[in-house]
């Protein structure tokens, strides 16, 4: 014959074994996390661009205007997203070789020093083969001579980078130290990747207009 349930009975229960009740609460917490983190949808690398700042960026009026562009002209993509890397000594370049390792993000805008590095160890993409890239900037009298780097594995030389200081725009919007904005290899989605590259080359070509005073 079962004990009828009281109300003495059920605190004397509790009261040994409430902790079994909480982790079972906890458990059921992390079950549905773990679920939801593993079924939640997440865009196809062909579908995203990622711009990956190793600097400062300036979040909100940046995430804006990738927005735009995302509206106006790479509609097909269903990310278009920033991402600062704060340029820390003893992390960042830890953090850095992580991402370009794993294929994270797909346009980056380097410092001078890191960007020698990868490009002499072909972690970039060769750029002089857009001939509407070099056009654009040919036609503007733009020189980009210096993201012109010897790949040390082929001992060739290619065009990895667009030195940030011929895109005097792009200041408003992130900064890197000498920066220069190139594309990796690994990204898994490099003709978007050029395309970005072309249109913020193209918006970012001329420095913005002072605010007009009082």
């Amino acid at each position: 014959m079962r004990t009828p349930l009281t109300l003495p009975a059920l605190k004397q229960h509790l009261t040994y074994n409430w902790w079994k009740y909480l982790l079972l609460v906890l458990l059921s917490f992390g079950l549905i996390d773990l679920l939801y983190s593993m079924t939640q949808y997440r865009p196809p690398k062909e579908k995203k661009i990622e711009f990956y700042v190793y600097g400062i960026i300036n979040e909100e009026p940046l995430t804006e205007y990738l927005d735009q562009i995302r509206a106006d002209e790479m509609s097909d993509m269903e990310v278009l997203s920033p991402q600062m890397m704060t340029p820390d000594e003893s992390y960042g370049p830890m953090q850095l070789m992580t991402y370009l390792t794993a294929g994270e993000g797909d346009v980056y805008l380097l410092p001078r020093d890191q960007f020698v590095s990868y490009a002499s160890s072909g972690a970039l993409v060769p750029l002089e083969d857009d001939g509407e890239l070099i056009s654009f900037f040919d036609e503007n009298g733009v020189s980009l001579q210096s993201g012109w780097r010897k790949n040390a594995e082929t001992g060739e030389t290619h065009l990895y980078g667009i030195p940030q200081v011929k895109l005097p725009g792009l200041y408003q919007y992130a900064v890197a130290q000498d920066g220069f904005l190139c594309l990796i290899v690994t990204g898994g989605n490099i003709e978007n990747g050029r395309k970005f590259l072309r249109i913020l080359s193209r918006d970012m070509i001329t420095a913005p207009e002072e605010s007009a005073g009082p």
